[in-house]
């Protein structure tokens, strides 16, 4: 392991990658730093090419992205992007703020996408600009937070005109705070509709 790894941190090193960030890289990841050098330079280079600089924290996060999958495999997502609305433009923008995104499987990309387009009547360009939606589990966050947010408007129940993006990114806790406990003694099973036990049309709006 030695013989691979040692190469490898002094070549990111060279790169100016920091040491702080190789060693959180090293926790996180560390089949990323037993890669083949000429695989690690090839994805170093990819990610320079994509903007990232070296010194920034997304950098060794998009190195590993880029390691995950074959050249092949890169190409098919950021084609399908393209074909779902994304720009090259938007694509790139948001694997250099969020790389992970880019992680997405294809079924998992075409899916979200598919419920944040047509379901939430969504603009592309908008789930763009914010890389975290893709990685969003349609059935444990999306879907149950939009069944709610929809009943609660439908009895006119929300107050405060929350954006879409605070409404998606807070946490489970602090969602069930704000937008099911609260509401409770007026919508009891609001709770069960949460959990999917129950669905929308089963509730007097």
């Amino acid at each position: 392991l030695k013989g691979t790894m040692q190469p490898n941190i002094e070549f990111l090193l060279t790169e100016g990658v920091p040491s702080s960030s190789i060693s959180k890289l090293i926790m996180v990841q560390p089949r990323t730093i037993l890669q083949k050098v000429d695989r690690l330079v090839h994805a170093v280079e990819t990610v320079k090419k994509l903007g990232l600089i070296p010194s920034t924290p997304m950098f060794v996060h998009a190195v590993r992205v880029i390691l995950s999958m074959s050249d092949s495999t890169w190409k098919r997502k950021v084609e399908l992007l393209k074909s779902l609305g994304w720009s090259d433009e938007e694509i790139t923008s948001a694997f250099k703020r969020g790389p992970l995104c880019l992680a997405c499987s294809e079924d998992k990309i075409k899916s979200v996408m598919d419920f944040y387009v047509n379901t939430m009547q969504l603009e592309p360009a908008f789930i763009a600009a914010y890389p975290k939606f893709p990685m969003y589990s349609k059935d444990a966050r999306i879907w149950p937070r939009y069944n709610v947010i929809k009943v609660l408007e439908a009895k006119k129940l929300l107050k405060e005109d929350k954006k879409l993006v605070w409404i998606l990114t807070i946490t489970k806790k602090d969602f069930l705070n704000t937008y099911v406990n609260k509401h409770l003694d007026q919508v009891p099973s609001l709770m069960e509709l949460y959990h999917g036990t129950i669905t929308a049309n089963k509730i007097d709006v």
